[in-house]
């Protein structure tokens, strides 16, 4: 299926350009350089040196083309992250411990008034929190970085097809993703390589394990098969001053489970499967206003949540109903400040089953800033952080744009909790940051 769509982009762009003049819309490269030196050990724990361009093409009056490439080159600890989980067709192009060179999307878009069709390597961002997933799991995400990313979630375009239009009063998105890939994740031995039980599937690693001498993850290379795509659709609408929208979609869970591979014997390495199985995902979401405050709010119910839990066979796998509320608030405080906060609450039935996480976590963002100098120079602090566990990161931020085309960077990220905490666990991470990025 893949060769067939990526036929059909090829033969629509020759196509309209052979009796249409291709226009350059716009055409952007950025080299953006960033670094971190670990707080306790002082440590460069990252150098990363990134290469990217986004591209737009006017083919026609309706018809029009966007592709995005980009290019890194890393040495150091937190690593590019692993691409096992990625369908053959969204692989890199060149994939080594230490560069890489990625199509992040390309795709060919028809568009005629409010409908819209777009085939190609994209993504499908549902959602209207800031940062924080409730019903925005359509797409697979990254997560080498953990959650210090400069987008989050920062997802990854699968190949597939979006339909948007409006029907009545009614604004309807459908998407479908043939591409199997699923999130990537930090690789053994990186930096942010998940080690709390609520990730392992409650098995504790230590160190000879986290090296990758104890434990071979093993992740079954993705498909374009049907069974392994996702496809949903979304349904919006205006309700007062503000708008509500209902989805539905099936597909590869954003977070895998585990499963054992071979007994457990003294001394033998265990073998470990990685896996991203499918789940349904019923949802809502609210966003208004109240005076000068932007209100919004998020649903999500899971009937089919894969999971790991607790049982005398380890990693056994089941399947329970997760449901996700989520509420934010935007402010504009005094003296020209910004406030953001949210609160997501994450339930899982526990009935009959011993969970490897708590029954219900409370997620709690928090983000202040404010621009100085002619929008010039922006002040942010941000805490991220789980309340019933009572571990965090705290990062306050500088960002300076130097001119036009340069822009400067700097920060700490400062976890801290417990050991197996969600961000506890990465407290030895704890670094100062700093990137410099350069547009033109």
């Amino acid at each position: 299926m893949f060769r067939f769509v990526a036929k059909l982009v090829v033969i629509f762009s020759c196509a309209l350009s052979a009796y249409a003049e291709v226009k350059v819309q716009s055409s952007r490269i950025s080299i953006d350089y960033r670094s971190a030196l670990n707080l306790q050990n002082a440590d460069l724990d990252l150098s990363r040196l990134s290469l990217s361009s986004t591209h737009k093409l006017k083919l026609s009056r309706r018809w029009s083309v966007q592709f995005d490439i980009e290019a890194q080159m890393a040495n150091d600890n937190v690593g590019l992250g692993g691409t096992d989980n990625f369908a053959f067709a969204n692989r890199p192009l060149i994939d080594n411990s230490n560069v890489r060179v990625e199509l992040t999307s390309a795709f060919v878009m028809w568009r005629k008034w409010a409908t819209s069709l777009i085939i190609g390597k994209q993504v499908t961002p549902w959602g209207v929190l800031d940062g924080i997933q409730v019903t925005d799991r359509f797409d697979p995400v990254r997560r080498r970085d953990f959650v210090f990313t400069d987008v989050r979630p920062e997802r990854i375009a699968r190949w597939g097809v979006r339909w948007r239009s409006k029907i009545d009063s009614w604004s309807v998105d459908t998407s479908f993703a043939f591409d199997g890939s699923a999130s990537q994740q930090a690789e053994i031995g990186d930096a942010f390589f998940f080690t709390s039980t609520r990730f392992t599937g409650g098995l504790v690693l230590d160190d000879a394990a986290i090296s990758g001498q104890g434990i071979d993850l093993i992740t079954q290379r993705p498909s374009h098969a049907l069974k392994q795509s996702t496809a949903g659709i979304k349904m919006s609408h205006s309700l007062g001053d503000g708008d509500f929208s209902l989805m539905a979609f099936r597909g590869p869970d954003n977070d895998p489970i585990l499963g054992l591979l071979n007994g457990q014997v003294a001394g033998a390495q265990l073998k470990i499967s990685v896996d991203y199985n499918r789940r349904t995902v019923l949802g809502a979401t609210f966003d208004t206003t109240a005076g000068a405050l932007i209100l919004r709010m998020e649903l999500a119910y899971i009937p089919d949540q894969p999971l790991n839990v607790l049982a005398e066979i380890p990693l056994t796998q089941a399947r329970r109903k997760r449901i996700l509320t989520g509420f934010g608030v935007d402010w504009p405080a005094p003296d020209e400040w910004f406030v953001n906060a949210q609160i997501v609450f994450d339930y899982i039935n526990k009935d009959k089953v011993n969970l490897v996480r708590p029954s219900t976590d409370t997620l709690l963002t928090l983000r202040a800033q404010r621009s100085f100098y002619n929008a010039r120079l922006l002040v942010k602090a941000e805490l991220l952080g789980s309340v019933n566990q009572g571990d965090g990161v705290i990062r306050p931020v500088l960002a300076f744009d130097l001119n036009d085309k340069i822009k400067l960077q700097g920060g700490l990220d400062w976890l801290f909790g417990d050991n197996n905490g969600q961000f506890g666990q990465f407290k030895d991470q704890s670094r100062l940051w700093g990137s410099a990025t350069y547009t033109f």
